[in-house]
């Protein structure tokens, strides 16, 4: 990360005034981009250690102007930024369902389906009776 053209330089990180001012922001952030695209040498890792759209990153990273965490300008000829792997943990498992809830991420497919198991065996055997089930229990209540 000491390769990056960031370092010691200040205006990657805006400060608050900036940030409710978007045109200005954007003037002052696009040589920084330009200078991120065309100089980075970091720049997949750059992303991976910020994680803007995790931590609601406000500045450049990854030749992009993130405000809280959402991309609102990006440099000409900047990379594509690839899916960042998930910090949950095991994923199909109840812990790994817990670890996106704590990472404040969406729930991935694997995770969803443990948490719709997890949620159907928390109702009971009630929620998912037959038909031929509930016709007995009701000709019994009669």
């Amino acid at each position: 990360m000491s390769d990056a053209p960031c370092v010691a330089v200040s205006g990657y990180i805006p400060d608050n005034s900036l940030l409710r001012q978007p045109e200005k922001l954007g003037q002052v952030a696009a040589p920084l981009m330009r200078r991120c695209a065309e100089l980075c040498p970091v720049l997949a890792e750059c992303h991976e250690r910020v994680r803007p759209a995790e931590s609601r990153f406000d500045g450049v990273c990854a030749a992009r102007l993130w405000v809280d965490g959402r991309v609102v300008a990006t440099a000409d000829g900047a990379p594509g930024l690839v899916k960042l792997p998930s910090r949950a943990g095991m994923c199909g498992s109840s812990s790994g369902v817990a670890g996106h809830e704590r990472q404040g991420e969406p729930l991935c497919a694997r995770c969803q389906e443990t948490a719709q198991r997890a949620a159907v065996r928390r109702a009971g055997a009630a929620s998912i009776r037959t038909r031929k089930q509930r016709r007995k229990s009701l000709a019994a209540a009669s």
